[in-house]
């Protein structure tokens, strides 16, 4: 019955990108939600609870390439996961959800999942994040499919933060992150007007990247320095939407932001998903102090201003 799914599943797959070709296997990564399921699956009031949220990171430059089919993989891969589950008789604390993330870390062509228990609250608020992404996705989509004249257009505006925001539709509208240089320049030389750019970009802010750091997140646990240049400071999860980028899948994609007025710095929580705690106390915004421990999902760190 197993193998029912996966080949009715991949046959589904296979007619969403038609011609096109996928970055990966996608019967691996089924293989791979089903066993996260099974892993992660809890008895939960004598009844077997299934995950309800499933991440699969991939890497940034297969993003612009399945943009287009997100919202049909992800329909596909949670109609996977339900078949999967009803198969063994496991129930959800409501419909799952499937999210693709970027992770910096991956190589072309290679994924991770992960399912993780969710309660119906946090899964709610999980969907109306997704919904305001698969929008703005949309949207995106629309603008360019029809592609009259891209490249006039992109360096008739080269200061924008992120003129290919097609390539990351993650992408917030916040001065360009830290760490982009590295990651609009693949965004860019893919749409064949990377260099003229990147070069663009250096001129605009040769001071900055050699600059000392304003301030320093140290991982309590591993002891690694997270440099802040900037006098404001993106945390979260996914490159392109933030300048310090957690691999962790309880930080939201903008899960913080730490502000710097020339004398004192301050934090203020984003709305994410599981909250910022600053010295183990939960806040909404508050100011910062040089030594205070501050936790993004499962990651403590330790301000130095």
């Amino acid at each position: 019955m197993f193998v029912n799914f996966l080949s009715t599943f991949e046959d589904h797959v296979a007619g969403i990108f038609g011609a096109a070709r996928s970055p990966f296997s996608f019967k691996k990564l089924a293989r791979q939600a089903a066993h996260e399921m099974e892993d992660q699956t809890l008895v939960v009031n004598g009844v077997n609870t299934a995950p309800a949220l499933y991440t699969i990171l991939i890497a940034n430059e297969d993003d612009p390439l399945m943009a287009p089919y997100y919202p049909q993989l992800t329909r596909e891969v949670s109609e996977f996961v339900k078949a999967s589950a009803e198969k063994k008789h496991y129930t959800f604390v409501g419909e799952p959800l499937v999210r693709f993330m970027i992770d910096p870390s991956l190589k072309a062509g290679r994924f991770s999942v992960f399912a993780e228990n969710v309660d119906a609250a946090t899964l709610g608020r999980l969907y109306e994040e997704e919904r305001a992404y698969q929008k703005g996705l949309s949207g995106q989509m629309n603008i360019v499919n029809p592609r009259p004249a891209p490249a006039p257009a992109r360096q008739a505006a080269p200061a924008e933060p992120d003129p290919f925001a097609v390539s990351d539709p993650f992408a917030p509208s916040e001065p360009e992150p830290i760490a982009v240089p590295k990651t609009v320049t693949r965004a860019q030389m893919a749409a064949g007007a990377g260099a003229s750019i990147a070069a663009n970009m250096a001129s605009s802010r040769p001071q900055q990247r050699a600059a000392a750091p304003l301030a320093q997140l140290v991982d309590v646990v591993t002891g690694d320095v997270l440099p802040i240049s900037g006098s404001r400071c993106i945390v979260g999860r996914e490159r392109a939407a933030a300048d310090v980028v957690l691999r962790d899948p309880n930080v939201s994609r903008r899960h913080a932001e730490l502000l710097y007025t020339g004398s004192d710095w301050s934090i203020e929580d984003l709305n994410s998903t599981n909250g910022t705690l600053v010295n183990n106390r939960r806040i909404t915004r508050c100011p910062l102090r040089n030594g205070d421990l501050l936790t993004f999902g499962l990651s403590t760190f330790e301000f130095r201003g």
